[in-house]
């Protein structure tokens, strides 16, 4: 007895299995037929018209003449032809000429577009309005009083499994396409049904009506990936997303709706474990945003704080996850796709945090928002990079949206000069990761975000962290003041574009000319901001201690730095740098004469044109001691 069961349910599998089988071989035949038909339009509207002989000789030759055509009748057999899928018989005659040769694009809308359009186009636009008259019918008997609501909810519910029953007969019956997409349209009347019952009706309690939701959620997300269609998920989702604004009343029920949302976001990120399917994932967030901006804008006060903030950062949870989510369940590698829509996605999930915990908790406070979030791309970096080395994109965008929040992090938490600090640190940091990843856009963001941390300490944080007057050359509080925190500044981030520069050439991007020698950028921005901050500090302590001697110590230090170049010029064989301390030597003569001759007491006038003098004696030896060096340079630039 037991082999007879056994027996049993092998001849049970094994027909589960060829029925399954034999579906799929359905769907590829009717599309492989299709496709023929297709190509049998196309040939003929395109080639110049040809002999009936020669037109059946084509047709036989392809094997499109004993399809398309019974060999008694010739009319097209429906053992070949499956149903629903129409079929164009091959011109067998000589095509009707008017005079006029019909260009390309108009056969193409008279073919494959129109068929696509009357097969997909009507079906989804007839589906859509039908699910919203069935929610207009709730919401007018609700108004009218017609029908009780458990009559209401009833006859929703009787309508949805009348649209699954007509789908699933007409999937069975070999037109795949029309009964998935009624199936689709189904679950969206489900999920009508259900948020009526609960959220205006009150028939069910809220256990009740959220197990009925998470029933139809699985069943569509099952169903979906059952049939491996995208378009079933994607009515289903947008019929669930649909629901609360079609039968809205302007009443705030925060709890319901937003856990609402979450079951259905549940069912998009459960299908992203098995489907990568990226229109599901956009549409599911963006739905999910324009429904909680519009509960956000209508409803939201610093009382609902708590509640707000968990399905805030669930929502962004999910479709921070949703990209990855296939790779996450099946630890396995391969190319992530759609993951660009965790960006909106993290940016409109901040948006909302810092506006909450600003109200609510003060704008400190922001900073643990902002670090959360950095964490987490930072965790999911490391995986990604763990599973799959070779997806590189993915980890760095990971990476950059973690060094994003972090960046956004220091001014939130810090202050004043601590913000330039922390910003050349993260920039230089950055500019070491994308240099061990070779990633271009990576590289590209780190030099800008680094020069413009060199521009910010000039600019902004001397005139008004640091109280630095220009032109009169001083401080406002005093040389002493804050002498610490901005010689430390100072150091931090000319130490970062140093360190740059060094870790460019190291790279190979200091030997190559143009755009890409980051090298040569860095120790100019490294040079130019010690030159100007220099003068900053020399000449407000000159102002204080010194007056009379401040503008020949300017001229020394000039001078000074011009020689330094010039030694660096000739050490390194850098006609360049030579010739801008040439540059700067001419400017410091033009100075001395004009403006410290006028100026400058007698005693600091003769220090300042002795130093001047022979720093450009002993730059002129250099030129006579290295002139071989520099023809020998010359003259490989030549060659």
């Amino acid at each position: 007895m037991r082999s007879v069961w056994d027996l049993r349910d092998a001849i049970r599998t094994t027909r589960t299995e060829s029925d399954h089988m034999t579906s799929r071989l359905r769907s590829l035949e009717e599309r492989l037929v299709l496709l023929e038909t297709r190509i049998v339009v196309t040939l003929a509207s395109s080639q110049p018209p040809r002999s009936p002989s020669a037109i059946h000789e084509a047709a036989r030759d392809s094997d499109i003449l004993d399809r398309q055509r019974e060999p008694s009748a010739g009319e097209p057999s429906p053992g070949d032809v499956p149903a629903g899928i129409p079929v164009t018989r091959p011109p067998y005659a000589r095509p009707q000429t008017t005079g006029k040769t019909p260009t390309r694009s108009a056969h193409a809308f008279g073919g494959a577009a129109e068929l696509r359009f009357g097969q997909r186009g009507l079906l989804i636009i007839g589906i859509i309005i039908t699910i919203l008259a069935v929610g207009y019918f709730l919401k007018y008997s609700f108004d009218r009083n017609w029908v009780g609501p458990a009559g209401r909810v009833a006859l929703a519910y009787l309508g949805g499994l009348v649209m699954f029953t007509v789908g699933d007969t007409m999937r069975r019956r070999r037109f795949d396409l029309f009964g998935l997409y009624l199936i689709g349209g189904s679950m969206a009347v489900f999920y009508f049904a259900g948020y009526a019952g609960y959220h205006f009706y009150g028939l069910f309690h809220q256990p009740v009506a959220f197990g009925l939701m998470v029933v139809v959620t699985a069943c569509a997300c099952a169903f979906a990936l059952a049939y491996n269609t995208k378009w079933l998920a994607v009515l289903g989702i947008v019929g669930g997303f649909l629901t609360p604004i079609v039968l809205s009343t302007n009443v705030d029920n925060q709890v319901a709706l937003m856990s609402y949302m979450a079951i259905l976001n549940g069912g998009i990120l459960t299908i992203a474990g098995f489907k990568q399917w990226r229109l599901l994932n956009q549409l599911g967030a963006t739905f999910t945003w324009l429904l909680f901006s519009a509960w956000f804008v209508r409803h939201y006060a610093d009382g609902k704080f708590w509640p707000t903030t968990l399905f805030l950062n669930l929502f962004f949870l999910i479709y921070a996850c949703a990209p990855f989510a296939f790779y996450l369940m099946r630890r396995r590698a391969g190319s992530v796709v759609g993951f660009a829509i965790t960006i909106p996605n993290a940016f409109v999930a901040f948006g909302y945090s810092y506006v909450t915990i600003k109200s609510a908790h003060g704008l400190e406070s922001v900073g643990i928002a902002t670090v959360a979030y950095a964490a987490l791309f930072f965790a999911m970096a490391c995986y990604l990079r763990r599973i799959n080395r070779d997806n590189l994109d993915a980890f760095v965008l990971m990476i950059a949206k973690g060094l994003l929040f972090l960046i956004v992090t220091v001014p939130i938490v810090f202050s004043e000069h601590w913000i330039t600090v922390f910003w050349a640190i993260q920039a230089a940091v950055l500019i070491w990761a994308s240099l061990r990843l070779n990633h271009t856009a990576l590289r590209t963001a780190a030099v800008v975000a680094l020069m413009l941390v060199q521009g910010k300490l000039v600019l902004a944080d001397y005139p008004t962290i640091f109280d630095f007057r220009f032109p009169a050359m001083e401080f406002a509080r005093g040389f002493e003041e804050m002498i610490v925190e901005r010689w430390s500044t100072v150091g931090m981030t000319l130490g970062a574009a140093f360190l740059a520069a060094r870790m460019f050439q190291a790279a190979g991007f200091g030997s190559v000319s143009g755009r890409d020698n980051f090298s040569a950028l860095f120790y100019g921005a490294f040079a130019v901001n010690l030159f100007i901050i220099l003068n900053f500090e020399l000449g407000a302590y000159f102002h204080e201690a010194m007056p009379g001697a401040r503008f020949a110590a300017i001229s020394v230090l000039w001078s000074l730095f011009a020689a330094a170049l010039i030694i660096i010029g000739f050490a390194r064989n850098n006609a360049w740098i030579r010739r801008v301390s040439i540059a700067l030597f001419a400017v410091t003569v033009v100075k001395v004469f004009v403006r410290d001759m006028a100026n400058v007491e007698t005693p600091y006038r003769i220090l300042s044109f002795l130093v001047v003098g022979l720093l450009l004696v002993g730059a002129s030896y250099l030129y006579h001691r290295f002139a071989a060096r520099i023809l020998a340079g010359t003259n490989d630039t030549a060659e």
